[in-house]
């Protein structure tokens, strides 16, 4: 019998599985969660991680990229309120104050002689081994976002249109504050390659940022050519010659920088918002740095026919989307974003359990 940890990684070698591999960690909801695991809403928040984590099970699911339990009953959108939200306003009004926050870090060269590399290792090293005893035969594969590659979601801190107005007026001080960050990320991308190797972990993360919107990215692709890239590609590089595959996510239009986010390295893509236009067999298309085919994480979005549509609308997104990548990349399915109380829940076990039965007639990548 194929093991998870076998499908995950037969799948990265680009060969055949017994069936698709899929990923779990994105319902975030808790009744949802305590329907999928069956059990009653007092037994779940004595342990939610435990009942999360028999949700994702209950689902046949190979690896977890998540584990994500609600604060409170009903509190899907984890405790980010609209006062929480907008608290960004007490301290940035303007993006000169943006401006003043940027030219307050330190250099790179200095914030990475500060980093205690050696006590974050160890950090991330325990919550591994603590979450992977929680999943058991589940395989986690930690999501790595803006850890180790410079951040650019500094929307919550600074506000919409403060950080926006900032990249606008002064690009040269927001390469700084990316610049800031990149030897503190390169030394944790670093501490995670240790720790992958002595706990022998599948070569796996999620990575990147919500850097496009409906109508494509946020800022200048020449923007980000010059002034964010060139650090993702130095923070991420010890990950991408160690051969650990980086699978970028970004919702939103991602076309216009497909290209500019494989030259740093990166080994494929998750969202695939396709309300938005996105075409997944066109960007399953395109090749590594080194020629590889792309790691792709592909599912419904919960924004369209994971919520919206019937059940036999969500088996006939999975087979087009399975009928489009197989054969074409290294596939995994996952839901499109996160899976929230508008989500039917036979909609989503249906994702789930068709992608599995479906996938077992089709044709894998060749070598």
């Amino acid at each position: 019998m194929t093991t998870h940890r076998e499908r995950i990684l037969k799948t990265l070698a680009f060969e055949q599985p017994d069936r698709v591999a899929l990923l779990g960690g994105w319902v975030i909801d808790d009744r949802l969660q305590q329907t999928l695991a069956g059990c009653s809403e007092s037994e779940y928040w004595q342990n939610p991680q435990r009942w999360a984590v028999e949700a994702e099970r209950a689902l046949g699911v190979d690896g977890m990229i998540d584990l994500i339990t609600p604060p409170k009953p009903g509190d899907y959108r984890l405790g980010l309120t609209r006062e929480r939200f907008e608290s960004y306003r007490e301290r940035y009004r303007t993006p000169e104050d943006v401006l003043a926050f940027a030219r307050s870090q330190p250099s790179a060269e200095e914030a990475g002689r500060a980093f205690d590399a050696a006590r974050w290792r160890e950090s991330f090293r325990a919550e591994v081994l603590a979450r992977q005893a929680l999943m058991g035969d589940i395989v986690y594969l930690p999501t790595l976002w803006e850890v180790v590659h410079p951040r650019f979601e500094w929307y919550p801190e600074f506000g919409y249109e403060n950080y926006l107005l900032f990249l606008k007026l002064y690009p040269e001080e927001a390469g700084r504050l990316y610049a800031s960050e990149v030897e503190v990320n390169r030394k944790k991308a670093l501490a995670v390659l240790e720790v992958y190797r002595e706990l022998d972990m599948v070569p796996l993360t999620l990575i990147g940022a919500d850097i496009t919107g409906k109508g494509g990215p946020v800022v200048s692709p020449a923007f980000l050519r010059e002034y964010y890239f060139p650090h993702v590609r130095r923070a991420l590089e010890p990950l991408v010659e160690a051969g650990v595959r980086t699978v970028w996510h970004s919702d939103g239009y991602i076309h216009p920088l497909v290209d500019d986010i494989l030259a740093c390295g990166v080994s494929g893509f998750q969202g695939f918002q396709e309300e938005y236009g996105v075409n997944i067999a066109e960007i399953a298309r395109r090749r590594t740095v080194d020629g590889q085919r792309l790691t792709l994480f592909a599912g419904l979005s919960s924004a369209d026919t994971l919520s919206q549509g019937r059940v036999e609308e969500v088996r006939r997104g999975i087979e087009r989307i399975m009928d489009t990548l197989s054969g074409e990349c290294a596939l995994f399915i996952l839901p499109g974003n996160n899976v929230l109380p508008d989500c039917p829940v036979e909609n989503v076990v249906e994702m789930y359990r068709h992608a599995a039965e479906y996938s077992r007639n089709l044709k894998g990548p060749e070598k």
